[in-house]
């Protein structure tokens, strides 16, 4: 027993120290990355910062960083990506959708944008805010409270007017919420945000060279990839563009947030 305590002991050190030093190696190359900016060295720059991230230590102001790399060196596409993924964190959310304002207005070709329908925009908060386990939560909050009124009417504990019907709501309520969960769970599953960061690429109406086209894609502009109907075809994703048209592109230069 105290030969296993002493090698659990060890072992939490020995993963505590690693983490330490990977950690203080992550912002050692942020730093030098940083250096490399005031030095002109965008391009390397930008390569210190994929290391950080690839590594897993990411945050915000790596986010805003990369973004403000790649507007330099001309990427806009690129930048609108990292500004994007800069601004979900709280801390330079500000800062990166000032950012993002301008890099947009620097396209020269602009994609029309649909507004999303109010039922749309309230999936697109469930999955970011309370997120499918915490839809999920409340349903099983309501189940429970449903189920405490239930048992307290057929115990004699609880007795008032309109009793049934409340009680029925309750347990439909959390049924219909508990659907909810497991709906938005599978839209996050099935469906990506993505920016191309490619000059242009064309929307076929198939997953193959030769197909009809329907519309070109240009240089940020958003799309909303399918997995589901993209899974079986290699090399090509189907995709909604922002003004509502569906189409296949492919994968090479989209970048999924």
């Amino acid at each position: 027993m105290k030969v296993n305590t002493l090698f659990l002991a060890i072992f939490s050190v020995l993963i505590l120290s690693v983490s330490s030093i990977a950690r203080q190696t992550a912002q050692a190359e942020f730093d030098q990355a940083n250096t490399l900016i005031e030095n002109g060295q965008y391009s390397e720059a930008l390569a210190k910062f994929r290391n950080i991230e690839a590594s897993g230590f990411v945050s915000g102001p790596l986010y805003l960083n990369m973004g403000i790399t790649a507007l330099q060196i001309d990427s806009l596409g690129l930048a609108k990506y990292y500004l994007l993924k800069a601004s979900s964190f709280k801390e330079v959310s500000e800062g990166s959708l000032e950012a993002l304002e301008y890099v947009n207005s620097q396209f020269s070709r602009q994609s029309a944008t649909l507004p999303k329908l109010p039922w749309d925009r309230a999936i697109d908060w469930m999955k970011t805010v309370p997120k499918a386990f915490g839809v999920f939560i409340v349903g099983y909050i309501f189940a429970m409270f449903g189920l405490i009124l239930l048992l307290g009417k057929w115990f004699g504990f609880l007795s008032f007017k309109k009793q049934n019907p409340f009680i029925i709501g309750f347990i439909i309520s959390s049924f219909l919420i508990l659907i909810l969960s497991f709906y938005v769970e599978y839209i996050n599953q099935r469906y990506d945000e993505a920016i191309l960061i490619i000059q242009e690429t064309t929307v076929l109406e198939q997953p193959k060279e030769d197909a009809n086209l329907i519309s070109m894609a240009y240089e940020g502009y958003s799309l909303t990839i399918d997995h589901e109907k993209s899974i079986n075809s290699e090399n090509w994703y189907y995709v909604r563009l922002g003004n509502g048209q569906f189409g296949w592109i492919k994968q090479k230069g989209v970048n999924i947030l």
